[in-house]
């Protein structure tokens, strides 16, 4: 636990105790757990969207092979001429996205 032992986390209660008082430590330490308890949902469900993001990627192929040959071509095709000429695919697909939304 942050080699934080149960010496030092005595040492932190009665500190905050003295801080605190005994009337607003209560109030406090409920929502430092309402705090905690929703950093911790945050987390689990960022952890659950990358271990699952191979099955998202996976599942968006086989859904655009499905669609028609008729589909419009990606933006991305047409705008490669317009930038910088060392510009990598991640800065160019940056650039893109910022048009877009200046666009919007």
């Amino acid at each position: 636990m942050l080699g934080v032992g149960p010496e030092e986390i005595i040492l932190i209660a009665l500190l905050a105790l003295l801080v605190l008082g005994p009337e607003r430590l209560p109030k406090v330490m409920r929502d430092m757990g309402r705090i905690v308890g929703d950093l911790r949902r945050t987390s689990d469900e960022l952890r659950d969207e990358f271990l699952n993001a191979d099955k998202l990627l996976e599942a968006r192929p086989s859904s655009s092979a499905a669609a028609p040959a008729s589909a419009p071509a990606p933006a991305t095709v047409e705008s490669t001429s317009s930038g910088p000429p060392g510009e990598s695919a991640f800065d160019r697909e940056m650039r893109e996205a910022r048009e877009r939304l200046k666009g919007n």
